[in-house]
């Protein structure tokens, strides 16, 4: 599994799952301000997100934005397949926001359709009965619906801030 590389890779994943792009891996670990960790290195998951049938274990950064407001970002790998996955957790008070991609193309977001709970107690941050959509439509609202799940991410610490670019 490959391990989160530092603010300039989560500012990557996190312009490409606002995008609707996928995230060119990187040759080679990347420096941040707070750690570097090789591509080969294998670290603990904290976190899962259930995409009806598939369920990816993660290893997320959180951070707190403020007045409860909280940002999760995870990557791993698809133990199928094994592409590489990204996730964007968003837990900001009437803007909540789920995004999965896996390899370079598949895009999964919670659906506008049903109401989306993101919440934050203790350590975790969570959302169950999400209906996920493949290719979410902005402007119509739709996509292909591909089942419904779940999140899940264990915080031990969080970033005090929002990641670069945000």
């Amino acid at each position: 599994m490959q391990a989160v590389r530092g603010i300039v890779v989560i500012a990557t994943v996190l312009a490409a799952v606002a995008c609707g792009g996928g995230v060119e891996p990187a040759v080679e670990a990347v420096e941040s301000t707070t750690k570097t960790v090789p591509l080969d290195v294998t670290a603990p998951t904290n976190g899962w997100v259930q995409v009806g049938v598939e369920t990816f274990d993660l290893v997320f950064t959180c951070y707190a934005a403020g007045a409860g407001d909280v940002v999760a970002i995870g990557v791993g790998t698809d133990s199928g397949s094994g592409q590489r996955v990204e996730a964007l957790v968003q837990g900001f008070l009437g803007q909540p926001y789920l995004g999965v991609t896996v390899g370079s193309s598949t895009r999964y977001e919670a659906s506008l359709e049903d109401p989306l709970e993101v919440y934050v107690y203790d350590d975790t941050i969570s959302a169950g009965a999400v209906r996920w959509e493949r290719d979410l439509d902005l402007e119509s609202g739709g996509g292909e619906v591909v089942g419904f799940g779940a999140v899940f991410v264990e915080c031990s610490s969080y970033e005090n801030r929002l990641p670069e670019g945000y």
